[in-house]
Parts: C-alpha cells; sequence; structure tokens
C-alpha cells in the first residue's frame, strides 16, 4: 500500500507545504487574482485543473492495468468535477483541489490510519490557524470541505492502489 519514491513524497511536501501558506496569504492572493481574473476566467482555471487530475487519475489506473477499478471513477470523477462549482465561494473550490490531493498523496506515503489522522489533522489545523490570522476566519464548514475532500482523495488512492 505505502510507496516510497521521491516523487510522491515530494509532491505531498509541496502541498503540505501550500496549505498553511494558503492560509498565510491568502487574502493577498485573492486580492491579486480577483484583479487580475474575472470570476469566469478563475472558474475556467479551476475547472481545468480538476479535469487535469481526474485526467491523471484515469491515465493512473489505466496505466497501472486496474481497469476492474476504474468503477470507483462513477463517485470520484463528480465529486471533483461537480460538488466545488456548487460551493457558493471560489475559494472553497481551491481547498477542494488542495485537500483531495493532499489525502490521494497521504494515502500513497502513509499507513491508512495515519492517512486519515493527518488529513483529518490537517484538515483542523488548517481552519485553526486562519482562525489566529488577523485576515481570516476559522470555519467549520471549511473544516468539513477540506475533510471531505481530503478523505475522497485518500480513499480514491487507497481503493485504486490495492493489490488486485
Amino acid at each position: 500500500m505505502k510507496t516510497n519514491t521521491l516523487p510522491v513524497k515530494s509532491l505531498w511536501l509541496i502541498s503540505l507545504t501550500i496549505i498553511p501558506l494558503l492560509s498565510i496569504y491568502g487574502r493577498s492572493l485573492q486580492k491579486l487574482v480577483k484583479d487580475n481574473l474575472d470570476p469566469d476566467q478563475l472558474t475556467l482555471i479551476i475547472a481545468l485543473a480538476l479535469l487535469l487530475i481526474s485526467s491523471k487519475a484515469i491515465y493512473w489506473l489505466i496505466k497501472r492495468h486496474a481497469y476492474q477499478k476504474i468503477w470507483h471513477l462513477a463517485w470520484f470523477l463528480p465529486l471533483f468535477l461537480v460538488v466545488p462549482f456548487f460551493m457558493p465561494i471560489i475559494e472553497e473550490r481551491v481547498h477542494f483541489i488542495v485537500f483531495g490531493s493532499f489525502g490521494f498523496l497521504t494515502m500513497l506515503i502513509f499507513s491508512p490510519k495515519i492517512a486519515i489522522g493527518i488529513c483529518i489533522s490537517a484538515s483542523i489545523m488548517d481552519e485553526g490557524l486562519q482562525h489566529y490570522l488577523p485576515d481570516r476566519v476559522g470555519d467549520l464548514f471549511d473544516i468539513a470541505v477540506n475533510i471531505i475532500a481530503s478523505l475522497a482523495g485518500a480513499i480514491f488512492a487507497y481503493i485504486s492502489w490495492k493489490q488486485q
């Protein structure tokens, strides 16, 4: 179940670093994005990122010859391609991408129990950090979004990584 490849560990460390950085610099980044992109452009960028992640998931399963596991895309794709667009705030969509990727990578590196603990802890700590930042607000809804996204990514990694 665990993978110890350097690229996976590197991507995991990058995603772990991005989470608090988005909390700390999120408002200035939001301002920069809103000043330079209209909401339609931002939605298109998020849609392309989600499509890329989902395409990578399909490629990954096909490459592993895990054809019988492709049916899991029936819940994974709607969750990551549709649900984020019903979220009222664009920033929550970014949470979904970041935490879903984080959960996926966490499950590839750690045992399931540890991975789930890390996903839940990171979700809570991110909003806890935001609670103490002067221009941010820690939000229970965001904790839920973070947990759902990270656990969905972790579950997908777990299901699709198991031996056939």
